[in-house]
């Protein structure tokens, strides 16, 4: 039951964005966090589709059949925490971090790039929008740094086996609420 109130809560809130955008004549509705099944039921139930779902994905959470199935639908997908939350989930929540994965790391080398730069350009090879968060310079500037060079398809399916289904943002740790139901 609980489940279904969070499902129709979702619909609600898309549907006052769509009344928004009627009303205002905004140009985008967009969405956050929205899985496959929610996704679905705003593509079944409002006129107007979202232009793009803003969700966590990264080498440790890729949610390919999310993705996919927003590419599919026309949906552009933009990864939040990109880069699987950094130092910043790791102190805070105990995740682990992609950014010392040995796959990883052995690419940024046969690239001669920065971890990040290798997960960046990966999430741009596989057309998704990406958002890194830094309050450093140098790394917002290498953020940008990711636009030459492209890596081999067989290295995109190299970081493809390092799924782990493993959010690095953990609702759990925000007193029990389940912040993506």
């Amino acid at each position: 039951m609980r489940q279904q109130s969070c499902n129709a809560r979702h619909l609600l809130s898309h549907l006052l964005l769509v009344f928004v955008e009627l009303s205002f004549d905004e140009d985008v509705v967009a969405c956050s966090n929205y899985d496959i099944f929610l996704t679905r039921d705003c593509l079944a139930y409002s006129k107007v589709k979202p232009a793009v779902n803003q969700l966590e994905t990264h080498p440790y959470f890729q949610r390919d059949s999310l993705v996919k199935f927003c590419q599919k639908h026309g949906i552009s997908v933009t990864a939040h925490t990109p880069l699987g939350g950094g130092s910043r989930n790791t102190e805070l929540f105990g995740s682990i971090s992609c950014l010392d994965d040995p796959v990883l790391k052995s690419l940024a080398e046969k690239y001669k790039k920065s971890v990040a730069q290798i997960i960046l350009r990966w999430d741009i090879q596989r057309n998704t929008m990406v958002i890194p968060m830094s309050s450093k310079i140098e790394r917002m500037k290498e953020h940008f740094e990711v636009f030459d060079f492209e890596m081999a398809d067989e290295d995109v399916e190299l970081i493809k086996g390092i799924n782990r289904n493993h959010r690095s943002d953990q609702p759990a740790k925000f007193g029990g609420i389940d912040l993506y139901a």
